[in-house]
């Protein structure tokens, strides 16, 4: 019986991941068709309220740092609509997927990521890919904005049944008890946000989650999911 509640229970988890991974998808399309287009049509009527100011230096120079505001505004949402954008988890297999990330994390941060995996890695269910791509995609922005390393390395592998996914660093590290004590009862501590979700998202598809880190020694996170 209890091993049929606790079925039950990650197949539950499962379809709440992927109705949450659903409405992330809708949100960056909202995002796209409504206020990017605005700032971009602000943006529009800003540059040509610019031109008109050119016998007015100051007003001119106030429409030209709101012109900068926009931009800078425009490309952050763009970064997070590219970062949040779905990559094809239906028809893409893993391997594939993580390339990708890969990829996009070293053009948008210049840090490097050594990647690792096998020739045989294959294929797994949709909410195991979906949770190691947004996993990754949370790690390797952790430790862009807090090892301080120029490099992070990935290894995915295939145990048995399950896939196994590390995310390492030879950054400056830091207490993990202490970091995920402080994310428990506030949600956030020193900026490592989303520690504690990767590791409810591990816990509620069955899985196993292991952080190590000291300061000064550098970060290793190891999950591991059901392949199936």
């Amino acid at each position: 019986m209890t091993e049929l509640r606790d079925a039950e229970a990650r197949a539950a988890s499962r379809r709440l991941l992927a109705t949450s991974e659903r409405e992330l998808q809708r949100i960056v399309l909202d995002m796209h068709d409504g206020p990017v287009q605005d700032i971009f049509a602000a943006l529009s009527q800003l540059q040509v309220l610019e031109r008109a100011l050119a016998g007015d230096p100051s007003s001119q120079q106030r429409s030209r740092q709101a012109v900068r505001l926009l931009e800078r505004a425009l490309s952050e949402i763009r970064n997070f609509i590219g970062a949040f954008r779905p990559p094809g988890f239906e028809r893409r297999a893993l391997g594939e997927i993580i390339e990708g990330l890969a990829v996009q994390h070293e053009t948008l941060t210049e840090q490097g990521v050594e990647l690792d995996l096998p020739d045989d890695l294959g294929d797994c269910a949709l909410p195991t890919k979906i949770a190691i791509y947004r996993i990754l995609q949370e790690a390797l922005a952790n430790g862009h904005r807090h090892s301080g390393a120029s490099e992070q390395r990935v290894i995915v592998e295939r145990q048995g049944g399950s896939l196994a996914l590390t995310v390492s660093d030879r950054g400056r590290g830091f207490n993990p008890a202490r970091v995920l004590a402080r994310e428990e009862d506030v949600g956030v501590e020193g900026g490592h946000f989303g520690l504690r979700g990767i590791q409810d998202r591990v816990e509620m598809l069955g899985g196993t989650f292991a952080l190590e880190s000291a300061p000064g020694q550098g970060t290793s996170l190891t999950v591991t999911l059901p392949a199936e």
